[in-house]
């Protein structure tokens, strides 16, 4: 589980983003981005998903970057992590996938409820979510142990306190997104 190769210049660039913007001391909101990334890669594999692991690498890193972005606008802090990796990924040479599914992992990634017509990829991002919260009581299919390597792999340090500081930020900025963001809201609109 352990990352031993080195690492590719996007996910250099996602750690140098997510370094940059990060307003946290140590290692629990940077351990939380790399579970998010292993959790949905595993749960990406397990279904025979093909998603680019750089690429997926990105999401993880800047998925809740909308919440602490002074650069980023939207109406909520999903929409400014999607404004977010639009505007750091520019000119990149991103892998072929279409945009319409990143999208989808971002602004969809925080849904505890299914959301109609997500696709596959954002719902592995989704669940990789619901597994981290629920500290791998939920696993959805992903086999105990290897879920508890991830935990041990990447320490949840001072994760508690940051999770307490993304709901004051929510609650007083925009606490419709509690609602609108988290358990309710649109479904994806169907491919014509």
């Amino acid at each position: 589980m352990i990352d031993t190769e080195i690492p590719s210049s996007l996910r250099r660039k996602a750690d140098a983003v997510f370094e940059q913007t990060s307003p946290y001391p140590g290692n629990g909101f940077l351990h939380h981005c790399k579970r998010l990334f292993h959790f949905t890669s595993m749960l990406a594999a397990k279904r025979g998903i093909m998603l680019p692991p750089d690429l997926a690498y990105m999401i993880a890193m800047w998925h809740d970057l909308g919440l602490v972005s002074e650069r980023d606008t939207g109406h909520n802090y999903l929409q400014r992590s999607r404004a977010l990796f639009y505007r750091e990924s520019q000119g990149l040479a991103l892998p072929e996938f279409p945009a319409e599914k990143v999208d989808q992992c971002l602004l969809y990634n925080h849904r505890v409820l299914p959301v109609p017509n997500l696709c596959e990829e954002a719902e592995c991002f989704r669940k990789a979510v619901i597994i981290e919260h629920s500290r791998g009581v939920l696993r959805f299919g992903l086999e105990r142990a290897r879920v508890r390597e991830v935990f041990a792999q990447y320490p949840r340090d001072n994760f508690d306190r940051v999770l307490l500081d993304f709901t004051w930020r929510t609650i007083r900025r925009e606490p419709l997104t509690l609602v609108s963001g988290v358990f309710f809201g649109h479904a994806v609109q169907a491919a014509a």
